[in-house]
């Protein structure tokens, strides 16, 4: 996972000089920044299939906040590279003994996106679709277990992997609103890289799922 990481990084960065450079046909039109945030849905998928035998991961709820830089190279389509903090995780549920683990994993998460405007005639909302890698590095993960009046969080960091990478994809809202623009953000993150280390004994492989919905303001 590290080697795809440092693989993918200096095309990353080739993009954005790209972008930036003033000698270049791709540099930016119009530029645009702003901040946003809102709530996490949070799931993993593993293989084996669950954790324990009988109980399926169900959704964690978290936060997700950070700022983005919109690069528009020609006329309805940008780049957009991102800096976000997301809650990602998952839960186990037994309803019948009042018992739940929740596992807890922060990342500092890096998206590129190619954002494309889908203009309608006299429509004060403009959408856009959006799609692209991101990279994330763990920031913090810890499992909290819960039964009846008791309550224990433990740390899991030493079992996770430093950090991951996956594909963002989503739908995009603005709207003219004083200075700048008001934005609701629907994306959906698919991780694509196992962020269990080999010898965390937990599952073969665990890879996170997670919904991101936020709302924001840019400039």
């Amino acid at each position: 996972m590290r080697k795809t990481c440092k693989r993918c990084l200096p095309f990353f960065l080739f993009i954005l000089f790209l972008v930036l450079c003033p000698g270049s046909s791709l540099t930016a039109t119009e530029i645009n920044y702003g901040l946003k945030g809102g709530l996490s849905l949070g799931k993993v998928n593993t293989r084996p299939e669950y954790l324990v035998e009988g109980f399926p991961w169900k959704t964690k709820t978290g936060l997700v906040g950070g700022a983005f830089l919109s690069l528009e190279v020609v006329k309805g389509l940008a780049i957009q590279p991102e800096v976000l903090l997301v809650q990602k995780g998952a839960r186990l549920l037994d309803e019948e003994y009042d018992f739940e683990a929740r596992f807890s994993f922060d990342y500092f998460e890096i998206p590129v996106l190619l954002k494309i405007d889908l203009n309608l005639p006299d429509s004060v909302v403009v959408p856009s679709i959006f799609f692209g890698p991101f990279f994330g590095f763990n920031n913090q993960a810890k499992v909290t277990l819960k039964e009846a009046s008791l309550e224990e969080t433990e740390d899991i960091k030493a079992d996770l992997e430093k950090s991951e990478y996956g594909l963002t994809f989503g739908l995009l809202l603005t709207q003219r609103w004083g200075p700048g623009k008001f934005l609701v953000d629907i994306r959906y993150d698919l991780g694509l890289a196992n962020i269990l280390i080999p010898e965390s004994g937990w599952t073969d492989t665990m890879k996170t799922r997670t919904w991101l919905f936020m709302i924001g303001y840019s400039f």
